[in-house]
């Protein structure tokens, strides 16, 4: 390298400095009072401000002394357009959710709305802390709606996916499950072709990338789920979709088909590394099997899991099988867009259907939103070290809700939702002093609320926006 070339690789670093920063690299997985070099979208370099190499050459300095830094967070699944509904289901199981409120709502979003209600979801997870976002989305679905969403996500700064949604025609699952059929509008060829001219217009690779979602296993053509499969396989992109969330659904699929479904996808040869699974509460022994050898990923719900009593995954059991299993928010309908709320309800949650304190831990639901989030994505981040992509947060721990921080990673996971500062994506300081600086916040806002009352009164849904509801032992 001549001097001249050192020199301009030099101009373009930053450093941000004085943090404690959990790294989770297990060679070094906490660094007091340590500095990360960054350059372009990589980290250059991360260690303590003495041994940290090229230190006196940063073209810009960032002082984040007292901060905590961390990974940036992976919401491996969510559905930002259910912002649209946010609250407006509160108290109904899965089923009625479902039949009642959101395939309804679904049904009426329309591409204005979608474009308006994501620049909201995906600003709010970025503000939260939340780096990468798998988001299916499923109203309206078609191609010019879902490349235009890929680019929303993209211009708040956030990196992840556009998971398109995919029905197909209307079968025998989903008819037992009452689902609204506005929705089955295409055929399982049409659903394909529609994919196909997505990649094409948004071709895969970028901050944003379009994969395909066949929405459920219970409730779509087999045929087209193979389809999926073999596409996202082509194109070297994932794939996800819905599976198990409730013992009625594993009922029905078994009902129709002879066979649980992990098992029917190990016999259809569509279970791999590049498949993702969202909530997986309800296999059983020889599911949980197939799905560690295949190294599929399963992404943990826990919040939503909660709020629609759909039960508890079986976290351990999962990990020791070889399933590479993640965390999701599955969105503001169902809880909030926080992992750090998911982080912290997925640690209880493993005790408690444990009864055992030593179930779960504080450094492995790090993992689960990092490391692993970016085993799910195909992409180098959830680890700060050199080569790694820029994808990082800082937070502020010096309030009194926070402090004594004894155990650091203890501290930030139990901590809810702890103040995120500043957030750094592909290099890129995309939040600032808790502030975008890639987006008019308050318009995005505006957009999004105009949006949702339209929304709300032209899918019939008003009377679900009720100012009270008796609680059940109320005292009267």
């Amino acid at each position: 390298m001549t001097a001249t070339s050192k020199t301009r690789d030099f101009a373009e670093i930053t450093f941000y400095e004085g943090a404690d920063i959990l790294t989770l690299d297990s060679r070094q997985p906490l660094i007091r009072n340590g500095t990360i070099a960054v350059a372009g979208d990589r980290i250059l370099a991360v260690g303590s401000s003495a041994d940290l190499a090229f230190h006196g050459v940063a073209s810009r300095r960032v002082d984040w002394s007292g901060r905590v830094v961390m990974p940036g967070l992976v919401d491996g699944h969510s559905h930002l357009f259910q912002s649209l509904g946010r609250t407006l289901g509160d108290g109904l199981s899965l089923l009625p959710w479902l039949e009642k409120f959101m395939l309804p709502l679904a049904a009426h979003v329309r591409p204005e709305d979608a474009v308006a209600i994501i620049r909201l979801a995906a600003l709010n997870s970025l503000l939260n802390g939340t780096t990468s976002i798998i988001d299916n989305h499923y109203a309206p679905v078609d191609a010019e709606t879902v490349v235009a969403l890929a680019t929303e996500m993209a211009a708040t700064g956030v990196r992840g996916v556009v998971a398109r949604g995919i029905f197909g025609p209307m079968v025998e699952g989903g008819r037992r499950m009452n689902c609204d059929p506005r929705l089955f509008r295409y055929s399982s060829q049409e659903e394909i072709e529609i994919m196909r001219d997505c990649l094409a217009a948004h071709p895969t690779g970028g901050l944003v990338e379009i994969w395909p979602m066949p929405e459920n296993i219970v409730y779509l053509d087999p045929e087209l789920i193979v389809a999926c499969s073999d596409l996202a396989r082509k194109h070297d992109i994932g794939w996800q979709a819905h599976c198990s969330e409730s013992r009625f659904e594993v009922e029905i699929f078994e009902s129709i088909h002879g066979m649980r479904p992990a098992i029917w996808m190990e016999r259809e040869g569509v279970l791999s590394d590049r498949a993702s699974f969202a909530h997986g509460i309800w296999y059983d022994d020889a599911e949980v099997e197939v799905l560690g050898q295949a190294r599929a990923n399963v992404v943990h719900n826990p919040i939503c899991n909660q709020y629609l009593a759909s039960g508890i995954i079986r976290l351990g059991p999962l990990l020791e099988a070889g399933a590479n299993v993640t965390l999701g928010s599955d969105g503001t309908a169902v809880g909030g867009l926080s992992i750090f709320e998911a982080m912290k309800a997925g640690l209880l949650l493993q005790r408690i259907r444990e009864l055992d304190p030593l179930a779960t831990s504080a450094e492995l639901m790090l993992e689960l939103a990092t490391r692993r989030g970016g085993r799910l994505l195909r992409r180098d981040i959830g680890q700060l070290r050199a080569g790694a992509l820029a994808d990082f947060v800082a937070l502020d721990m010096t309030g009194l809700a926070h402090q004594p921080a004894t155990r650091l990673a203890t501290s930030v996971v139990m901590a809810g939702l702890p103040p995120v500062r500043d957030v750094v994506v592909n290099g890129d300081l995309v939040v600032r002093e808790g502030r975008s600086t890639k987006v008019d916040q308050e318009k995005v806002l505006a957009d999004a609320l105009q949006a949702t009352a339209s929304l709300i009164d032209r899918a019939g849904l008003s009377t679900l926006a009720k100012d009270w509801v008796v609680p059940r032992y109320s005292v009267g």
